[in-house]
């Protein structure tokens, strides 16, 4: 398995939905089991298997740098919807990078991710990600500025 965290994610886009038997039984016992699935999901553009990492206690907040927006999605729909529009804005993954990727599993349940797609318009990104005892994502914190 590649060392992510200094591998470029140079996945190409994938509109396609995520095989029943991947949506069937997911459940992760580790944040690095949850992260693996997010990460694949997210260099893949699969909405669907994306979307496995969340629930309806779920909230991500994103605030834009470049023009000061900073929004909030709570639960599955709200969070699929975001998603829906970051993956039409990152066209062109051929500059997607993650320097930092840190999963942590005590003693707090987390993964601290720094990203960037110059190629895409993100100049620099910084996530936080933390996890319940089900290893949802019960909140994700966004960072990022445009090129």
């Amino acid at each position: 398995q590649p060392d992510k965290k200094k591998a470029p994610l140079r996945q190409q886009r994938s509109d396609k939905m995520a095989a029943p038997s991947e949506l069937e039984g997911y459940k992760p016992t580790s944040v690095q089991e949850a992260w693996d699935n997010h990460f694949e999901a997210f260099g893949s553009q699969n909405l669907d298997k994306i979307m496995l990492d969340y629930d309806e206690k779920s909230v991500l907040r994103c605030f834009c740098h470049s023009d000061g927006a900073d929004d909030t999605f709570k639960g599955v729909e709200e969070i699929r919807g975001f998603f829906d529009g970051l993956f039409k804005m990152l066209t062109d993954l051929s500059g997607l990078a993650a320097p930092v990727v840190e999963p942590t599993e005590f003693p707090n349940r987390q993964v601290y991710l720094i990203w960037s797609c110059p190629s895409s318009g993100v100049a620099s990104a910084q996530d936080t990600f933390m996890f319940d005892g089900h290893f949802k994502i019960s909140r994700q914190n966004i960072a990022f500025a445009k090129v």
